[in-house]
């Protein structure tokens, strides 16, 4: 790269050490960006096909719910909040499984990839079980209560339970396939180089974004062309030809890239140490235990084994909230308490409050979604111009900025109001502009600010920063998830407490105030102990000299 800087050997970044000075991320990117172009193809289309596939089953489901279990919102609102739950209490067990088989890389990957297309596939079945079945579609009707509104019906709700089940599942095996892929892999390919790693992340964050639009078209022209029946028999087939598909791909990827082969060979020395030190343990507590009852054995293996997962949860937590890149991820799970985008919950008071039509707003998420592309290709410029850690200040700010006007467009809606002082909900074309203008413009900083936060927690826990640590590194990666969905719960509170439409402004009023959150724990307590400064004074300086002179 013509800008190439010259660094110094990243220092290893222990739990309590802050990085400083000319650490990483405070230059521009370096490094060679070159890469196997037939290998990042292969890993570009496994990646879409996953992504596609799981964005498809995300905007199906709750379509799926609304049409059978009628008059409700209910299903929908427990499936997310259940499943949100369980990715927060059991994202870190999947990173520490990752770790666990750190010298099995392929096929640890293959088993994530293969749960979650069995377990999408087993929910679609289940779909079609419900609406094959006319008794059953029948009982699901106003909220499993049927026609008459009598009772509720046992059948649908246990089936709609085992998909809320399979839907935990469904979300702990994306969790594997996103530290597994995009977090593990990608930073292994990247072999050092912050700009191949920018160059990476670039990519499948554009293949995610591109996932996100073109998915819920695709569902959504499914169900309005051809019955909901017929519908989840084609997500369903079209889930078992990508399943085979990606299981076959994922393996050329990893014979294209020699330095994933190589990353296991220091996994596989260090699961030998820790199996030699486990088992003079085991023999240890087998002679001394004996005389135990089987029962009794298994009992105690089990309350152990509770036990250990706790305390190794409680561990993962203390290590990772005290590494200096933990307050990156408390900014990006900050952005995720935000009703400030084309979710249901705003598109349901768009519908509700405004006379926008489907199509316009249709267009206003493409636009979104062309814009935060845009992003993608901002980023790694400015990290080229201004490094790393800068980066993510600036895209802060460009997201913040952006938010105001269109939050205050939501309180000053302009709309005309007759004489008993209520809204005909036209919006004048001032308002219109203000909210989706301010919307769109703001997904370039949030694109490009999630794409630096990535590059910063990769870094940050690859093994050369976290030294002995290493072996834990995608647990604690894991623990990201568990701190986006934590904040995505908390994103569904502020609907659930403003529930009305008319309430909807109190909602985005704190999703700015998130995002403010954001950007000052960043600038302030990261950005600032990084970089050893909040602003650059070079220039005031130099014209204050000047003037003297």
């Amino acid at each position: 790269m013509s800008n190439r800087v010259d660094r110094p050997e990243p220092e290893v970044v222990g739990a309590g050490d802050a990085p400083n000075g000319d650490n990483f991320g405070a230059l521009p990117a370096s490094g060679p960006s070159d890469l196997d172009v037939r290998g990042t193809l292969l890993l570009a289309i496994q990646h879409a096909s996953s992504s596609w596939g799981y964005r498809s089953a995300e905007f199906a489901y709750p379509l799926m719910m609304v049409q059978l279990f009628t008059n409700t919102l209910l299903p929908a609102s427990i499936y997310g909040f259940v499943t949100t739950a369980g990715a927060i209490l059991f994202s870190n067990n999947v990173g520490r499984l990752i770790d666990t088989y750190a010298h099995t890389k392929l096929r640890t990957l293959r088993a994530m990839i293969l749960s979650q297309k069995l377990l999408v596939g087993a929910s679609y079945g289940l779909f079609l079980i419900l609406f094959s079945s006319t008794s059953l579609r029948i009982e699901a009707e106003n909220g499993g209560k049927g026609p008459q509104i009598a009772r509720t019906n046992a059948r649908p709700w246990t089936i709609f339970g085992a998909i809320t089940l399979l839907g935990i599942g469904v979300i702990l095996s994306n969790v594997g396939v996103s530290v597994g892929v995009e977090r593990e892999w990608v930073t292994i390919i990247s072999d050092g180089s912050s700009a191949r790693l920018t160059r990476l992340n670039a990519i499948m964050r554009r293949i995610d974004l591109i996932s996100k639009l073109v998915s819920p078209l695709f569902v959504s022209a499914l169900t309005s062309t051809i019955s909901y029946q017929l519908a989840a028999v084609v997500l369903l087939s079209v889930n078992a030809i990508t399943g085979i598909f990606e299981l076959v791909f994922v393996g050329v990827v990893y014979r294209r890239f020699p330095s994933l082969a190589a990353d296991e060979k220091g996994a596989l020395e260090r699961r030998r140490v820790a199996i030699e030190a486990k088992s003079n343990q085991d023999a240890t507590e087998q002679q001394s235990g004996q005389a135990n009852s089987r029962l009794h054995r298994i009992i105690t293996r089990t309350t152990e084994s509770i036990a250990n997962d706790v305390r190794q949860q409680y561990r993962d937590w203390a290590l990772f909230v005290r590494l200096p890149v933990f307050l990156t991820s408390m900014c990006i799970s900050l952005l995720y308490m935000s009703v400030l985008s084309f979710d249901p919950t705003f598109i349901a008071y768009l519908k509700s409050e405004t006379l926008y039509s489907d199509a316009f707003i249709a267009g206003m998420r493409a636009v979104g979604v062309v814009t935060g592309l845009i992003g993608t290709f901002v980023m790694p410029y400015m990290e080229r111009k201004v490094g790393l850690v800068r980066t993510g200040s600036y895209s802060l700010f460009a997201e913040l900025f952006p938010l105001i006007p269109a939050v205050v467009s939501l309180w000053i809606t302009g709309s005309p109001r007759d004489r008993f002082g209520l809204s005909n909900k036209q919006r004048p074309s001032w308002n219109t502009d203000l909210l989706f203008s301010g919307l769109a413009l703001s997904r370039i900083g949030l694109w490009a600010f999630d794409l630096s936060q990535l590059a910063m927690i990769q870094t940050a826990l690859s093994p050369e920063q976290l030294g002995p640590d290493a072996s834990r590194k995608n647990a604690l990666m894991a623990l990201q998830f568990s701190l986006q969905n934590v904040f995505d719960l908390g994103h569904y509170g502020l609907t659930l407490g403003w529930n009305r439409p008319q309430e909807f402004k109190y909602a985005a009023t704190v999703s700015l105030a998130a995002v403010a959150a954001a950007t000052f724990i960043y600038v302030v307590f990261y950005a600032r102990r990084v970089r050893g400064h909040i602003v650059h004074l070079e220039g005031l300086q130099r014209l204050l000299s000047r003037k003297e002179r």
